[in-house]
């Protein structure tokens, strides 16, 4: 029996919506994490809205349905570490789909551009996720890390709602 996975989808630039309808057509599972921004138009503003991650898109599925995926429009290559596909768990789907639910306008930076200490939301919508506070004072974004795409989602939540997990150290 084939065990359905998630793996993350490279795509041409601006050819995620392509690619997700396509995998749709298919009937194969797919994810495209939109964030909300303000554009402006001249003197208007309205919301408009992007992929969280761009030139990505998550898709479940089995090893053998792959090839149906590296055969759609707008795709470019599969994510990976090395040599080896890079398998999203299934736990990393649901902290996306849950930031994205209650801060439709959160940003994604590259992992390695992440630094602060680590902290854990005690209370609120995001209650149990960990992350990394930039040092500083008043209102910041936390980085809540998505190991295998490389990828970190950026959140405001309230501070009072963060927590150091790591005392820091006099030496």
């Amino acid at each position: 029996m084939q065990q359905y996975r998630w793996f993350a989808v490279y795509t041409h630039l601006d050819e995620e919506m392509l690619f997700l309808s396509a995998m749709q057509e298919h009937g194969v599972v797919a994810y495209l994490p939109m964030r909300r921004f303000w554009q402006t138009d001249g003197k208007k503003r309205k919301i408009a809205y992007e992929p969280l991650f761009k030139c990505h898109v998550f898709v479940r599925t089995t090893t053998q349905g792959l090839q149906t995926v590296k055969e759609a429009p707008g795709y470019s290559h599969m994510v990976r570490h090395g040599k080896y596909l890079a398998a999203i768990p299934e736990s990393h789907i649901v902290k996306i789909k849950t930031i994205l639910h209650y801060y439709e306008d959160a940003t994604s930076c590259p992992n390695n551009r992440v630094h602060g200490v680590p902290v854990a939301v005690v209370s609120g919508n995001l209650q149990g996720m960990v992350g990394f506070l930039d040092d500083g004072e008043g209102q910041r974004p936390i980085a809540m890390e998505i190991g295998q795409l490389g990828q970190s989602v950026m959140v405001e939540v309230p501070m009072n709602t963060v927590v150091r997990t790591v005392l820091p150290t006099t030496v």
